[in-house]
């Protein structure tokens, strides 16, 4: 079986979300309708797809930030040695304590979990002990300036949804969870009224920082849904750049975009050769038939090839009605047998043009070598066309290989078969 050229180009899979084989029409529909979506929800067959990318481009900010939560919580014991001076002490050992915990935990979550949604969720989890252990200390506490101290509790929240960056819903969740935390210790530590004018100062923080991070999911699968789109159309516009549009093979400039680069990997201790073949007579054809047939030749010609050829061989519509195929590690004894093959696979097809009308068409192939001492592609091209040359002076639908004496074709009668020249 052949490969289309295509695959073999340079890996862009560093650089893009979407593979080309994943680039059809029903994924660029999910895409734009999710992009209409006003909650951009991403697909269930782009999920995987969304993480890596969160992965990729949110891993290194969670970190940072998890890094400045935990300077933060541990900086607020010289809030508590001025507010809290008669448990100052146990606050410095419990936040040293809670900070060590916190670094080694996330240093084993990041480094040997690859999940991100576990790692967008490990501030907050972290903020929702950190809330609870700091009203503990206040409850432990008789200060005269708790009820002042408590709205430093708003920190919590806003912290833990700041942070979030890929869903919204743990954001919700734990969210909820602070807020409970910090309104059981305010209304333990306040009274009634002090509880609601608490309340009333807490609760627009909490839904302001609530929408940020609403803004921030949104946005970030809005980015992720916009970038797979653009993929899509990298993908696009690279196969309408490398590919025939009416056989769908590589084209001229893909082919020998791919050969260079076999050409310069060469082993010298390989062989590797070219076959150049191109239809018998395919002007009469369009002549006497449409161009419409013509093209269904040349399509019928790439399918035959197409199947012929070897996956790790480069097979291209060179132009016109010229067709032309890269067989890399292969014998020049190898690559006649496979050309004969090929020649005889065509020419026994035939296509129906009409009713009770068919036709059959034959191919000439001209074949050539990569030499150790010039390994040229243009050389290589030159003599495999040389060759293709003589194959149609010496009555087509043969195969001839590059020969030195070439520059002028030999006379003698090619055999129906296949013609030896050495």
């Amino acid at each position: 079986m052949s490969t289309n050229s295509t695959d073999l180009a340079p890996d862009d899979s560093d650089r893009h979300i979407l593979q080309a084989s994943e680039c059809d029409l029903e994924s660029r529909q999910a895409l734009e309708q999710a992009l209409q979506d006003p909650a951009a929800r991403i697909p269930p067959q782009f999920e995987d797809y969304f993480y890596k990318f969160q992965t990729i481009h949110q891993k290194l900010y969670l970190q940072q930030v998890n890094h400045i939560g935990q300077l933060a919580f541990l900086l607020y014991f010289f809030a508590d040695y001025f507010v809290l001076p008669d448990v100052s002490l146990l606050s410095g050992i419990a936040r040293v304590i809670v900070i060590v915990l916190a670094i080694s935990i996330n240093y084993f979550l990041f480094k040997y979990v690859k999940d991100i949604r576990i790692h967008d969720q490990i501030l907050p989890v972290g903020t929702l002990v950190c809330a609870g252990l700091w009203f503990y200390l206040m409850s432990l506490s008789n200060s005269p300036y708790i009820d002042i101290y408590i709205y430093a509790s708003v920190i919590f929240v806003v912290l833990a949804n700041l942070c979030i960056q890929v869903r919204f819903k743990p954001a919700l969740y734990t969210s909820f969870l602070i807020s409970t935390v910090v309104f059981l210790g305010v209304s333990n530590l306040t009274s009634a009224i002090e509880t609601i004018i608490f309340a009333l100062v807490y609760l627009p923080i909490w839904l302001f920082s609530l929408y940020i991070s609403w803004t921030n999911t949104l946005n970030a699968r809005r980015n992720f849904l916009r970038t797979m789109l653009n993929d899509w159309n990298f993908h696009i516009l690279q196969e309408l750049a490398h590919t025939d549009e009416l056989t769908q093979l590589s084209n001229r400039r893909q082919f020998v975009h791919i050969a260079e680069h076999k050409v310069h990997e060469w082993p010298q201790h390989a062989s590797t050769c070219l076959l150049m073949f191109d239809v018998d007579y395919f002007k009469q054809i369009n002549d006497t038939h449409g161009h419409d047939v013509g093209d269904q030749v040349l399509q019928t010609i790439a399918d035959i090839a197409r199947k012929e050829m070897r996956r790790k061989d480069i097979l291209a519509r060179f132009g016109g009605e010229e067709f032309t195929a890269l067989l890399t590690e292969t014998s020049l004894q190898d690559a006649l047998l496979i050309a004969e093959r090929l020649r005889t696979k065509i020419a026994q097809h035939r296509i129906y043009i009409g009713q009770n009308i068919s036709l059959n068409f034959t191919v000439s192939i001209g074949v050539s070598e990569l030499k150790a001492e010039q390994p040229d592609l243009t050389t290589l091209i030159k003599e495999a066309d040389i060759a293709l040359y003589a194959a149609k002076q010496h009555g087509r639908n043969c195969v001839l290989h590059y020969d030195i004496g070439m520059s002028e074709p030999k006379k003698p009668a090619c055999p129906s078969n296949i013609s030896w020249v050495v």
